[in-house]
């Protein structure tokens, strides 16, 4: 049942509409109303972050007098369904009713078949629905090559193209983060291998994966390995390798697609095992699979197996004479094109029917990188170097070997000698079989050469990417600063690149010029795949990962307050952090000379990161107020004051900011003269000043054009900051002191309030309060909302609230909560007097997690990550990876140096920002192994 509020200004009361005769008139003050027989409906709850708010019914209905008349009238109605119940059980009424059914046997078997062709009707068309919507997705294109087609583009053609960077999911499999192979995209699903090699571990799966939304969809895992090989999808064969370089008995997998898809389990329709590894990735034409094998050389398999359910080997050239046939084969015009490495150094060309060999090129070096192939013409990379060992690591593996063997010197001098960084990237006409063209480059080139039209895109591990026409002319490059071993992707406008250091970097397609960069802070062997207006790549260390974001879907940024506003932990922009990290700068800059410092900042808020630039409330002696720091995550150096924007008193609350302004509250409780001032984000100036009474608490959040405040010792305001250059009081609430800052609902705002705190809820438009309950325990934190729940900290635990009237729904005890409520998705993470973090479902209303590792700093709530924590412990900071339970220390934080923690955590950039009590404000970096 719904209710249409009406506001009365002069009585300041809200009549409901009488219609149904259930409702009447109440006062807006001190209300308290008890849950009754309706449902309050709220949307669907999406994932915490990016952006979304949340959208429901501004209406609280009210149920007081009928309600009361209705419970006073229970105990009669319960006495009269229990005597109705136990009457139709007597034989008599069984008997009448029996000759009632009868009578009317007609109408009867009518309505049963009615209702039983609704129901099979029913689950057909929902069958249908379903299957149609998977079979139209997997018809949308396929994959049938490493790389996509023969040109290697890794582009699925006509889709969107990232624009723009930022994390938009990540995906383990098992807790396996590992991923050396490269994603196929066929329609909405990804398909991708992973890879696990440990001592006694050696596992791996394949995997599909939802292009959207980053769940698993189905895998395989019966026995599979860690695995190298990229797979291939064509129609409803997905074919693959197996095993990583060391394997001697790899196999190649054949699975059914649609069966998988329906299943949601993979399911193979052959295996096949080989003689060495198989680490190169298939090309699927005219219904074969060919595939190379090492040492063993190259496949040839019908994509159907043999009657037996075996796999059907067409035909199999031997690896005595094509050698390490790593290489991912490519198909055109009935012949299959692939390159050997160590051993054999060719380009080869065999009939696909027969594998019969119709010609080879020499070449000076191992061919790794997979041939493209476009028109008449074949591009292939080489160099000297594998995706492990570079020149100089080869020279010194060499030195060793031949020393051991007692070699004399000047012979293992003129061996060594020969093995120096050199790469090209050749042109073979296919009509003639001739070189047309030689491109050399500064080192190796182990990825595949991507063609577009009359331009060739690859990357070298001399840390530049190139453009080259393809009659052989420098077209353009691009120095990346770090090695390149995988592909590009070439879309319609821009080219991506991935540094083995795991550096995402977007590129202008004509100019190479920077557009956006991320990192993903994980070494990397996976080469990059771009559709739907997303960028997939696999990474060592954190999984495969969803990046970038397409054109016209940006929407303005705004970090809403404490570590982003309430729930959030401090970490906005989805950007990967590494297994450790280590010190990189801090503000103020330490002096050059080494000298001990004299004069640290107070910091005890954390800071706010919007933009690129990170804004810090500061406090240095005379220098009282909040700062801009301008810094790139890409550069070495640490980052540049902008502006500094000073302040009355000292600065206790983290700062907000939005586009326009960056806000931030100064001084604590009892001191004077204090303001909410907003300042230009560009500059600094200030923009306007709104009073703050010397006894408020100051907190304050933003909810897209209204900021909430505690501006009154007893109570906050809310204030209309729509336009940037001018503020405009809302609403002012008595409502008594706030414990944290408030959290909005739809057009509702709650807040823990009063002393001892009570939780309140208030129109969001006129301040009018709806309900107010005063909880069983005092409550300890600002209010949180998710799963239908307002949820706030108190001294036994975490307790959840109905947002209807503020009674208490369920109640988690697991100890005193010491730091504000943070969390991601349905999951809560608090933190407790007993030095432990603790997780809570808010779906089922259960403790679900408890972290034990050392004991953790009870007043800083952790960072939640994509799956993980980091948390400040004794003397370090420590991470919990929620997928496998493990414990690392991310990095140490001495009593010494950098000194004791003395504000939350925030995570921006792939770094790690908070203040210290020797250094100040710091940056911690990714620190690579």
């Amino acid at each position: 049942m719904r209710a249409t509020l009406r506001r009365s200004s002069a009585r300041g009361r809200r009549d409901l509409s009488r219609s149904s005769g259930l409702w009447r008139t109440a006062r807006p003050r001190r209300r308290t109303s008890s849950s009754g027989p309706f449902r309050y409906r709220f949307p669907s709850r999406r994932r915490a972050g990016k952006g979304e708010g949340i959208s429901m019914f501004a209406v609280v209905p009210l149920l007081i007098g009928p309600l009361q008349a209705l419970i006073a009238a229970l105990p009669a109605i319960v006495m009269g369904l229990g005597w109705l119940i136990v009457s139709l059980f007597k034989p008599s009424t069984m008997k009448k009713f029996l000759k009632l059914l009868w009578r009317q046997k007609i109408q009867v078997a009518v309505l049963l078949l009615a209702v039983w062709g609704f129901v099979r009707l029913h689950g057909f068309l929902v069958r249908r629905q379903t299957s149609a919507s998977t079979e139209a997705v997997a018809a949308t294109a396929d994959w049938p090559v490493f790389r996509g087609d023969a040109a290697r583009r890794g582009y699925v053609p006509g889709s969107e193209e990232p624009v723009s960077g930022g994390i938009r999911w990540t995906f383990s499999h098992n807790g396996v983060k590992t991923f050396f192979a490269s994603p196929a995209i066929v329609g909405n699903r990804l398909y991708i291998t992973s890879a696990r090699y440990e001592l006694f571990k050696n596992v791996g799966a394949i995997c599909c994966v939802d292009a959207d939304t980053g769940k698993l969809v189905w895998d395989y895992t019966g026995g599979y390995r860690a695995t190298f090989s990229s797979p291939s999808v064509s129609g409803n064969y997905l074919v693959v390798g197996e095993g990583l370089h060391f394997v001697s008995d790899a196999r190649v997998f054949c699975l059914d697609v649609k069966a998988s898809e329906k299943k949601r389990q993979g399911v193979v329709l052959w295996s096949y095992r080989t003689k060495s590894h198989v680490e190169s990735s298939p090309a699927i034409a005219d219904g074969r699979a060919f595939i190379g094998a090492g040492d063993d050389g190259l496949y040839c398999f019908a994509l159907d197996p043999a009657p037996d359910g075996s796999a059907k080997v067409l035909w199999h050239l031997d690896g005595k004479k094509y050698p390490d046939c790593e290489a991912s084969p490519v198909v055109s015009d009935g012949k299959v094109y692939f390159g050997l490495g160590i051993g054999g150094q060719a380009i080869c060309c065999v009939e696909a029917e027969t594998g019969k060999e119709l010609w080879r090129v020499k070449t000076p070096y191992p061919v790794f990188s997979a041939p493209a192939v476009s028109g008449n013409k074949l591009f292939a990379g080489m160099g000297i170097g594998d995706y492990i060992n570079d020149a100089g690591m080869l020279a010194a593996n060499l030195r060793a070997k031949m020393e051991k063997e007692g070699r004399p010197k000047e012979e293992i001098d003129a061996a060594v000698s020969r093995i120096k960084p050199a790469g090209e990237v050749w042109c073979v006409n296919l009509d003639t079989h001739e070189v047309e063209w030689r491109f050399a480059v500064g080192d190796t080139v182990l990825g595949t050469v991507a063609v577009d039209g009359e331009r060739v895109y690859f990357g070298s591990r001399d840390r530049t990417v190139y453009c080259v026409s393809t009659d052989g002319k420098l077209v353009g490059k691009r120095a990346v600063h770090a090695p390149i071993i995988t592909a590009a992707a070439v879309g319609s406008r821009y080219v991506y690149v991935v540094t083995d250091a795991g550096r995402v970097l977007g590129l202008s397609r004509d100019e190479l010029s920077p557009v956006w960069e991320l990192p993903l802070n994980s070494p990397v062997m996976s080469s990059p795949a771009v559709a739907r207006g997303r960028l997939y790549v696999g990474t060592t260390k954190n999984g495969l990962v969803c990046a970038g974001t397409p054109a016209g879907t940006r929407e303005k940024q705004v970090w809403a307050g404490y570590l982003g506003g309430p729930g959030r932990s401090g970490w906005m922009d989805g950007s990967l952090l590494p297994p450790r990290g280590d010190y990189a700068w801090s503000y103020p800059p330490a002096d050059e000379t080494g000298a001990e410092r004299t004069d640290v900042p107070f910091i005890t808020a954390p800071a706010a990161f919007l933009n690129g630039s990170v804004f810090v409330p500061f406090n240095m002696g005379s220098r009282r107020g909040l700062v801009r720091l301008d810094w790139d995550p890409t550069s070495e150096q640490p980052a540049r004051q902008a502006w500094f924007a000073g302040c009355q008193n000292r600065v206790f609350q983290s700062p907000a900011v939005t586009e326009e302004v960056a806000l931030c509250v100064d001084g604590k409780p009892g001191d004077r003269g204090r303001f909410l001032r907003a300042v230009d984000v560009k500059t600094g100036a200030e923009v306007w000043r709104y009073p703050v009474e010397d006894a408020a608490g100051g907190q304050f959040v933003i909810e897209k054009e209204r900021l909430f405040v505690a501006s009154l010792a007893d109570g906050f305001a809310c204030l209309d900051i729509s336009s940037p250059k001018l503020l405009k009081e809302v609403w002012k609430s008595r409502t008594g002191p706030l414990t944290g800052a408030p959290v909005v609902v739809g057009d509702m705002v709650v807040a823990s309030a009063g002393s001892p705190a009570r939780i309140v809820c208030l129109d969001a438009q006129t301040g009018i309060l709806l309900w107010e309950r005063t909880p069983p325990v005092a409550v300890t934190t600002g209010p949180l909302f998710l799963s239908g729940l307002i949820w706030a900290g108190d001294r036994t635990g975490v307790t959840g609230y109905r947002i209807v009237d503020g009674s208490p729904a369920v109640s988690i005890s697991c100890g005193a909560v010491t730091a504000p409520l943070v969390a991601q998705g349905s999951t809560i993470a608090c933190v407790t007097a007993g030095r432990e973090i603790v997780l809570i479902d808010t779906e089922s209303g259960k403790e679900t997690l408890r972290v034990r590792g050392r004991p953790v700093r009870t007043e800083f709530p952790p960072v939640f990550l994509e799956n993980g924590l980091l948390y400040a412990a004794d003397e370090a900071i420590e991470s919990y990876d929620l997928g496998t339970g493990e414990i690392s220390e991310w990095t140490k934080l001495r009593e010494t140096w950098p000194g004791r923690m003395t504000s939350p955590m925030i995570v921006a950039g792939g770094h790690v920002f908070c203040a210290t009590q020797n250094e100040g404000f710091i940056c911690l970096r990714p620190k690579m192994e």
